[in-house]
């Protein structure tokens, strides 16, 4: 939508916007002097945050702000529990019922209550006290708690009344919380303001109390525990030193070097044998594959007996092992023999049998010894791993020894080491505990309230201005806010510049209201030269003019009047245009032809000769003048019609007036037709057929329509006859926007 427009829409109704400003300041007046004066006290306390003193297995603590800063958070949602509120609230209640000077007094109204009447107050004072001293909230299932809580929300002491005017904040950058209660009573706010934090104390310690001592219990336990296991290190120490003497260290070193030289013999030794059974195995093993796959090859052939042979490699193999441990496992040459010889047994096993020659022994008693044989070897192998496993934790153990100056010294240093950490622990947790007897376990020691709450002298500032303002501005933004969404919801054609937008035709003139109701057409043009040209009916005569200067220059004589729907007010245009040819000394005929309602004949009092004429003969012209009236506008005949439910087709004769329209024209300077709405009838539709122009009056009270759409696109279809459209009931301050 045109801003230009939503501006000027604005302007024209200013009164109306500055109505609803006036209006908004007398409510903003009016709620100044209603609204409650509230009195605002404050009470400042300091969390202690910032110091370090609680139990602690740490005697030195970072000071972490953020953590700071989360636990004042928590301070003050705590403040704002509803336990910590609720016994505000049964302290508050306590006061006034106890009190010969109660913060709030019931009017009669609230006496008159049920509530207050079915109150049985002794009653309300007991629980109120028992449930302060034990900290618990009223239950509103319990039929004496629900009186009680009655009471509270008629003296508007409940939880969510308090919350309303309760402000708890941090003080910035500081560990401090400023506690602030508004009411209409000074003291009830600086009473409130300091309750709050003795309620809040209460309540915190009631949480961290037991937790605390269970703390310390806890940290006594661990201590015990400790010193339990310290003095069972001592004792082990003792024990040992006990049991070792004072051994010479040099001594212990020399026996331990010579046992890692009969231990590591040892370990050559077993490793030498895990290898002969392992190259044994092997053997065993591939015996059984070839008796598997062929008996015959081992029972029926003869075989050479190898054995003593084998017998002799396998001693030799014994001494040289032997001489490889007195050098210490280290010999590239007997080792070398040591492999060579294992090698050559093997081979002398596949290739003969150990046992004498037997040709008859048969494969089965063959295998049953290959396999007797096989499991004595994994049996010797196992035996075998187990002592090197132990040769060589023994020989770790005597080269620690060998190489630290003295075994028993170094199990002894370790279990000096075990004691002396034991002993540090338990340093730790007998001092944590001599440190927390000087102070408070409970962690909100140092909460305490620096600033009492003061009943304030005046009340808080009703700032008038600024509610006067915030109301004015108010009702103006609303009021504007309303007026537009009202014109971007209103769909009718009401300026020519929409009117232009919607539709798309070229428009002639645009025409306002005329109020027939209060005065005839004619007294309209009744005026004389010299009258304002500013005056509204001037205004209106102007504005005819323009269309008839329009159908002037269009050079069409012959013209049909139309509209989209009936009551567009194309009756009225249509005479308000012959008057203004009647200005101009213009010779006009008007027919009407809108069989569906004939409003121009009626208001002439024409005769209805249009359907019963028919021009027959050389005379036939001069009949004319027979059927035509004598309007009283001067220059202006008319031809009138019946009224009925028939279109120009089917009523009228042959040869009838609008046959012989050329021939009219020469004797008028214009023909004026006015046909029935083009949405309903098919009048107008037929009647173009002998016009030589066509004009469509549409009303600016109504919104563009589908059909209308269609009736839109059948004038543009004319072949150039379409002349253009006449917005009328246009609102005087629209028709020049």
């Amino acid at each position: 939508m045109d801003i230009i427009y939503l501006f000027k829409v604005l302007v024209r109704r200013r009164w109306t916007i500055l109505f609803c400003l006036v209006l908004g300041l007398l409510g903003g007046i009016i709620f100044r002097i209603i609204i409650p004066r509230d009195y605002i006290s404050t009470a400042q306390y300091s969390t202690g945050f910032s110091q370090t003193q609680k139990v602690s297995l740490q005697l030195t603590e970072i000071f972490d702000v953020n953590q700071i800063d989360f636990r004042i958070n928590n301070v003050i949602e705590t403040f704002k529990s509803p336990i910590v509120l609720a016994m505000v609230s049964y302290d508050l209640m306590l006061h006034d019922l106890d009190s010969q000077h109660p913060f709030r007094n019931l009017g009669n109204k609230y006496k008159d209550d049920t509530a207050f009447k079915n109150a049985d107050l002794p009653k309300a004072r007991l629980i109120l006290r028992d449930r302060l001293s034990n900290l618990k909230l009223l239950s509103t299932y319990d039929p004496q708690d629900k009186m009680v809580w009655n009471l509270l929300n008629l003296y508007e002491y409940d939880e969510e009344n308090i919350l309303k005017k309760l402000t708890v904040e941090r003080v910035p950058k500081t560990d401090y919380i400023n506690v602030s209660f508004s009411s209409e009573n000074p003291e009830l706010s600086a009473y409130v303001a300091n309750k709050i934090g003795v309620k809040f104390k209460e309540f915190f310690n009631s949480l961290t109390s037991t937790n605390t001592k269970e703390s310390l219990y806890k940290l006594d336990s661990l201590r015990e525990s400790k010193r339990r296991e310290v003095d069972t290190l001592r004792n082990r120490l003792q024990r040992f030193r006990d049991k070792i003497g004072t051994p010479n260290p040099g001594d212990a070193a020399t026996a331990a070097m010579s046992a890692v030289q009969e231990l590591t013999s040892s370990l050559t030794a077993q490793q030498a044998n895990q290898n002969d059974y392992r190259q044994r195995l092997n053997s065993i093993n591939d015996q059984l594959r070839d008796l598997n796959a062929n008996p015959a090859a081992i029972t029926g052939g003869n075989f050479s007996n190898h054995g003593d042979e084998i017998l002799v490699l396998r001693r030799t193999n014994e001494e040289l092992a032997s001489k490889l441990a007195l050098k210490g496992g280290v010999d590239q040459n007997l080792q070398k023999q040591i492999d060579d010889n294992i090698n050559k047994i093997n081979q002398l096993s596949r290739g003969g049998n150990l046992l004498p020659s037997n040709p008859a022994m048969k494969a089965a008693d063959r295998k049953q010894e290959l396999i007797k044989e096989k499991l004595d070897l994994q049996s010797a192998i196992a035996s075998t791993a187990d002592n090197i496993e132990m040769y060589k934790s023994r020989l770790e153990q005597f080269r620690k020894i060998a190489f630290s100056g003295g075994g028993q010294e170094v199990v002894a240093n370790a279990y000096q080491n075990d004691l002396t950490i034991a002993e540090k622990d338990l340093e730790k947790y007998n001092s944590s505990i001599f440190a927390s007897q000087d102070i408070d376990v409970s962690p909100d020691f140092n909460f305490k309230q620096i600033l009492l709450g003061q009943p304030p002298i005046k009340p808080e500032p009703a700032r008038g201005l600024l509610i006067l303002s915030i109301a004015g501005l108010s009702m103006f933004f609303l009021s504007v806010l309303f007026i537009i969404i009202l014109e971007i919801l209103d769909s009718t054609l009401r300026t020519p510049t929409i009117f232009k937008n919607e539709t798309r035709l070229p428009v002639l003139s645009s025409v306002g209201h005329i109020e027939l109701d209060k005065k005839s057409l004619q007294e309209y043009f009744d005026f004389t030269p010299r009258s304002d040209r500013e005056d509204n009916n001037m205004f209106l005569i102007e504005n005819l003019r323009k269309l008839r200067y329009e159908i002037e220059r269009s050079g069409k004589r012959v013209i049909l009047f139309t509209s989209a729907r009936p009551q567009e007010g194309k009756t009225t245009i249509l005479e308000s245009l012959a008057h203004t040819f009647s200005m101009s000394k213009k010779k006009v005929l008007l027919i009407d032809a809108n069989f569906s309602n004939n409003t121009l004949t009626r208001d002439f009092s024409a005769k209805p000769t249009l359907i019963t004429f028919s021009m027959k003969g050389p005379e036939g012209v001069e009949k004319i003048w027979n059927i035509t009236t004598v309007t009283k506008i001067a220059h202006i005949d008319m031809i009138g019609c019946a009224e009925g439910n028939y279109t120009p087709s089917e009523i009228l004769p042959k040869n009838n007036v609008l046959d012989h329209l050329d021939k009219l024209k020469q004797h008028y300077d214009y023909i004026l037709i006015e046909g029935a709405a083009l949405n309903t009838h098919a009048d107008s539709k037929e009647l173009a057929d002998f016009v030589e122009g066509l004009v469509i009056v549409f009303s600016a009270k109504n919104s563009l329509r589908e059909s209308d759409r269609e009736s839109i696109e059948f004038l543009k279809n004319q072949k150039g006859k379409f002349i253009g459209a006449v917005l009328n009931n246009v609102d005087e301050q629209n028709l020049d926007l």
